[in-house]
């Protein structure tokens, strides 16, 4: 039996756009990986180049148009949280009156805990911290863990494009510049941490391309995952960086990924980052993983949300969503409590709401959607209400992101750049 794609996921970087099908039973593909170099001639009041942006809308209408019908949901990172707040809701406005497709800019924070989701609980050992480690294109997420415990996060503005910029000729048929000059060059970025961690995860399709490039892998007898499967200690992984940059041809290494050869470009950049990070923090193991922000997306997608709708015509089904969202460990900002004491009423009041105004309780719904990744329309058959209709222009002039749980009626809520169900 064939398995049924459910929707289609795409992260965008700051060099790369990946397309993953995600599939009925909660498994992920990578489908389509296509390099863009969106640093080139970026501007923070203007944005990407218009040769870039004019790939990048052609690759989304070839996914809309190869997946007619399925919701396609986008994530973008890095360089595209550097664009000015003017600029950002320019791009996301473009992007949905050329592709019909809501441009979604994820924050650093949520980045973090995009990783952190999508790692928790692989390595069990609560006696010990271990890292995750994030590289991008243009910056780098550190997050060490106990347990499911974040207990330190820093995000470093720097990544694979930085490195590209800072030695160009990285990149010669043999590299130009030594690993040790690169990596001294991160070593001086990268700022302190107060845990020392002897095992770090180094995510982001990093197995694959250690298998490829036939760095020493042992196999894993830290702990069972079959996403896992390898590691390597730290002077191993060094001493094949090192041949990397300075006995293997570049042209050698883009035919290990003929599928899309210029990924290759981020090998060595990316390499010493990493190597970087391992010698400072004191790391000894590290697990290459696959993991990457699309499978923290499919494990939790939100931390908080907000639910808007017609407490008094469809109370009914936004009790629903809220139990479907609670039930996937995602905190409802509002509404807080769940028994209503007047149902039916033209304002409805929970209990645990009985001494505030109906003034009070709007600007807490409105102070939610401000603390919130989301705000999450409850519409049946398309009906928004009039206050649901206010919490929209809300979050619309903050630059939150909306989704719609049905296609909304009022035709001017379609032309508002968002998106159709969770």
């Amino acid at each position: 039996m064939v398995e049924q794609i459910k929707k289609i996921l795409v992260d965008v970087g700051s060099s790369t756009i990946k397309i993953y099908k995600l599939y009925e039973s909660g498994s992920v593909e990578l489908t389509i990986t296509r390099s863009i170099p969106f640093k080139q001639g970026f501007d923070p009041e203007v944005g990407i180049s218009e040769i870039n942006k004019k790939e990048m809308f052609e690759l989304l209408l070839e996914v809309k148009g190869k997946y007619p019908g399925l919701p396609i949901k986008l994530y973008a990172t890095a360089l595209y949280r550097k664009m000015s707040p003017k600029t950002q809701r320019q791009f996301i406005d473009e992007v949905f009156e050329k592709t019909g497709l809501y441009f979604n800019i994820v924050t650093q924070d949520l980045e973090s805990f995009y990783l952190q989701v999508a790692l928790t609980g692989r390595y069990q050992n609560s006696s010990k911290p271990v890292l995750l480690i994030n590289i991008g294109g243009g910056s780098t997420e550190l997050v060490v863990m106990f347990g499911k415990e974040a207990v330190e996060t820093r995000n470093v503005d720097l990544g694979v494009g930085t490195i590209l910029t800072q030695f160009p000729n990285i990149n010669d048929p043999y590299s130009a510049v030594s690993l040790k000059e690169v990596v001294a060059f991160v070593d001086s970025k990268l700022p302190s941490l107060d845990n020392r961690v002897a095992t770090a995860f180094y995510s982001g399709g990093e197995l694959r391309y250690m298998q490829l490039a036939e760095y020493n892998l042992k196999k894993n007898d830290l702990f069972e995952d079959v996403d896992h499967p390898s590691y390597i200690v730290t002077d191993n992984f060094s001493k094949r960086n090192q041949e990397i940059f300075a006995d293997v041809e570049l042209k050698d290494l883009e035919s290990l990924m003929q599928d899309n050869p210029t990924w290759m470009h981020g090998a060595r950049p990316c390499s010493a980052i990493a190597e970087a990070i391992c010698r400072k923090y004191g790391v000894e193991v590290i697990i290459p993983s696959n993991s990457n922000l699309i499978d923290g997306v499919v494990r939790q997608e939100f931390k908080n949300v907000t639910i808007s709708g017609s407490f008094r015509k469809h109370l009914e089904y936004i009790l629903r969503v809220r139990k479907h969202l609670v039930g996937r460990g995602v905190l409802v900002l509002s509404p807080r409590f769940t028994e209503p004491k007047n149902p039916g009423e033209e304002f409805v009041v929970f209990s645990g709401e009985e001494d505030m105004s109906p003034l009070k309780l709007e600007r807490h719904h409105l102070n939610s959607i401000d603390n919130s990744d989301a705000l999450i329309v409850c519409d049946p058959e398309g009906y928004v209400g009039a206050s649901a209709m206010i919490e929209i222009g809300y979050a619309q002039k903050i630059g939150k992101r909306i989704i719609f749980m049905e296609k909304p009626e009022e035709f001017m809520l379609q032309t508002l750049p968002a998106e159709v169900s969770l």
